[in-house]
This record gives structure tokens, C-alpha cells and sequence, in this order.
């Protein structure tokens, strides 16, 4: 039965940016986010599309026209349109800069630097991607300075694309002056150096290192459970996905099925009952109760899961037909338990 790995080991990029990147923007309250944000993830790219270039035509601030141009250039990656991708975060960078005086701005720049360079490497691009990450890197350092929060970003991304390329010595590097940036600037136990840590775990799934890896998060997952402030953020179900599809592989079955029936909870509350990343955690219970032989609750995920994927990505999406088949191999399964004689 086919295993869907979480979407960070398999689509490294594609599905990461909602995570590893910081947030879009911080909306003040009572400011709801545009149709174009509240559209990806939830309606099929070519809806979104349309909805981003419809609000583009609007009177905007800089800080949407960013935020919708940013969501716009997902939203073509999503359909494998790297180009046009990054020929939209190259227009939304225009309306921001590395500056000492606007950390909201230089934080902005950088980010979208990290997703272009990141694009390029999944259009296998390399040479190209580590070329503008060290552009980036330098002129973040010339302009911030060597241990500003954009230039912990930029080394982050540097770990995890030396580690994709099986560079060890540099990946760890990078990942330490990341790490050491977001401790020294933000704390031990901060969103942003959870995430560091995180990305150096998965780095070092990338390089062949999975016992090191699960390792790590393991005591990620013990640091992150244990803060009540946690408790529905998006980096515990992605440190707890990690850690269940490591223990699975593991023949850890309980402990995998608890662990991903938790990072569904936390996606259902981050982002609802029928976002695309509600329905990762839903497909990989259900694998997970398949392979424990539950049949029952494995059918129940699997065809939630289903539904949302169907709905939102269509019946040929490959999400959509991998869902399919785990949830037919789980029907034959139990049409085989129900023809098997009584003995």
C-alpha cells in the first residue's frame, strides 16, 4: 500500500513555504486576510489565480499588494509554472528592501528571495538557487548586518540546500549560524528557531542520517508538547508528522497513529476541516491504521481525506489518486475479511 511521506520530505518546497517561510503578514486585528489568502490551499490554483489578479487590480497598500502577489506566485508553483512564479515574487520584492530601519521590509525582501531561490532549485536549477542565496546572504549582511533575523533566514535555507545536495560540513554550518541567530535574537523556544531546528532534523533525513533525525525530533516533539503555547500551531503537526512517519518505518505503529491523529488535530483547528494540509494528516492516519489493522477508522480518514482532495485539487490531482488508491487497497482488504472462512 502506497505510504504519502509528509510533504516535506517529498515535495521538499512546493508544500513547505506555508511553514518555513514566516508568516505572509501578522494581520492587526479586526484585518481579515484577502480573498486571494483565504482562496490558496482551499479552491483549486486556477481559482485562486483569478482571484489574486482580481484583487491586484484594487486599490492596495504595499503590505497586501506584497501579500497577494506573494500568495500569486504559490499559487502558479502549485501548477508547475516556476517562471511565472518567480517573475511575480521579482515584482512584489520591488515594493520592499534590506534596511536597518524597517526590519518588516528587509524581512519581506529576504523571504521572497528564499522562495525564488528555492524555486530554482525545484526546477533543477542548483547552481542558479545557490547563487542567489549567497547574493542574498551578502547583501542582507552588508545592509542588516551578519546576525539579523533575514540573515538567520537566508542561512537557514543554505542548510537545507547543502543537505538536499549532501554537502554535510556546509549544511551543518549554515544550520548553526541560523540556529545561533534565532537563539541569541529570539530564544531558546521560539517559533522561529523551533523551525530552524526543525528544517536541521529534515536536513539530516536528506543527507541519510535518520537515526540523528529522529532523534531530534523526538526532542522537538517533547519541547513543542509540552508548552501549552504550541498547542494548535502548524510547526507541532509538522515536527509530529516527521516523528510518526519515522516510527512507522520503525513498525512503531501506536505510537505513529497517535502522533498523526494529534497533527490532524492541530491542522483541522490551524486551518480547518478541508484545507489540502488537513487532508495529509488524515491520509497518513489512514495508512498508518491500515498497516495496524484497523480497517475501520483507516476507511473513515481515508475517505475524508479523499474528499477534500477531490474537491479542491480534482479527481487526477496525484494527491488526489494516491489517497484513492490507499483507500481502495483498504475496500480490498476488507472485502478479503469478510470472504476469508471462519475457522
Amino acid at each position: 500500500m502506497p505510504i504519502t511521506r509528509s510533504p516535506l520530505l517529498s515535495l521538499r518546497f512546493i508544500c513547505s513555504f506555508v511553514l518555513l517561510a514566516p508568516a505572509l503578514v501578522t494581520h492587526a486585528a479586526g484585518v481579515s486576510p484577502s480573498r486571494c489568502e483565504q482562496s490558496f490551499g482551499k479552491e483549486v490554483a486556477n481559482s485562486t489565480i483569478e482571484t489574486c489578479r482580481l484583487e491586484l487590480t484594487n486599490s492596495l497598500t504595499t503590505t497586501k499588494r506584497i501579500v497577494i502577489l506573494e500568495t500569486l506566485g504559490k499559487a502558479y508553483l502549485s501548477q508547475n509554472e516556476p517562471d511565472l512564479a518567480i517573475t511575480t515574487w521579482k515584482e512584489a520584492s520591488q515594493y520592499a528592501r534590506p534596511s536597518r530601519e524597517d526590519a518588516v521590509s528587509s524581512e519581506t525582501w529576504t523571504r521572497l528571495q528564499v522562495l525564488i531561490a528555492q524555486t530554482l532549485l525545484q526546477a533543477e536549477q542548483p547552481q542558479k538557487a545557490e547563487a542567489h542565496l549567497n547574493r542574498t546572504l551578502s547583501t542582507v549582511e552588508q545592509s542588516i548586518g551578519r546576525y539579523s533575523l533575514s540573515a538567520g533566514m537566508v542561512q537557514d535555507t543554505l542548510g537545507t540546500f547543502y543537505a538536499l545536495q549532501a554537502k554535510a560540513d556546509e549544511a551543518e554550518k549554515a544550520f548553526k549560524l541560523s540556529r545561533i541567530v534565532y537563539e541569541i535574537r529570539m530564544g531558546k523556544t521560539h517559533l522561529r528557531t523551533m523551525e530552524t531546528r526543525m528544517n536541521h532534523a529534515v536536513g539530516l533525513l536528506d543527507m541519510g542520517r535518520e537515526t540523528e533525525a529522529q532523534e531530534q525530533f523526538q526532542v522537538l516533539a517533547e519541547i513543542i508538547n509540552a508548552s501549552p503555547a504550541y498547542k494548535n500551531e502548524p510547526i507541532r503537526a509538522e515536527v509530529l508528522t516527521f516523528l510518526g512517519t519515522l516510527q512507522m518505518r520503525g513498525d512503531k505503529l501506536l505510537e505513529a497513529a497517535n502522533n498523526y491523529q494529534a497533527a490532524y488535530e492541530v491542522r483541522q483547528a490551524a486551518f480547518g476541516p478541508n484545507d489540502i494540509r488537513t487532508s495529509q494528516s488524515l491520509n497518513n492516519l489512514g495508512v498508518v491504521l491500515y498497516r495496524a489493522g484497523d480497517l475501520k477508522r483507516s476507511e473513515v480518514a481515508l475517505s475524508k481525506a479523499y474528499v477534500i482532495r477531490s474537491d479542491a485539487l480534482g479527481s487526477q490531482d496525484p494527491l488526489t489518486l494516491s489517497t484513492q488508491k490507499n483507500l481502495q487497497a483498504v475496500i480490498a482488504a476488507q472485502n478479503a475479511a469478510k470472504n476469508s472462512p471462519v475457522r
